[in-house]
């Protein structure tokens, strides 16, 4: 989700030509920002977003057998973020993988040993 978006879903309207409209989040999305944010269900309740209240329930429910490790089910968490990953552009993606440290860093290269670095060629 871009920061722009992110902002019309906080403030509630977008500008389109200096008009403002509203904007309201659908129900999933809602749910991963308030799971984002710490916004419990309750919450979403109390301003009658029941769906979004009941999808961040879904999404905070504890793993169950077929969600962990090694299953087919994917962790619930882990699918929030890969939703939310896949809607940002390859740069920024890669922007994200660095900071959390998964990027994909160049191989090592070998040492090859004090003395081979400072010998010198004979020419």
């Amino acid at each position: 989700m871009s920061e722009t978006r992110w902002r019309q879903i906080v403030n509630g309207y977008q500008d389109i030509k200096g008009v403002r409209v509203a904007v309201q989040a659908p129900d999933e999305t809602l749910a991963r920002v308030a799971q984002a944010v710490g916004i419990t269900s309750d919450q979403l309740r109390q301003v009658d977003r029941n769906t979004a209240a009941d999808l961040l329930d879904e999404l905070a429910a504890p793993p169950t057998p077929a969600s962990t490790p090694g299953s087919a089910a994917i962790n619930p968490q882990i699918d929030a973020i890969a939703t939310l990953l896949a809607t940002l552009p390859p740069e920024a993606q890669d922007e994200v993988l660095r900071r959390v440290g998964l990027a994909q860093q160049p191989a090592p290269q070998k040492e090859t040993g004090k003395g081979d670095r400072w010998r010198r060629r004979a020419g």
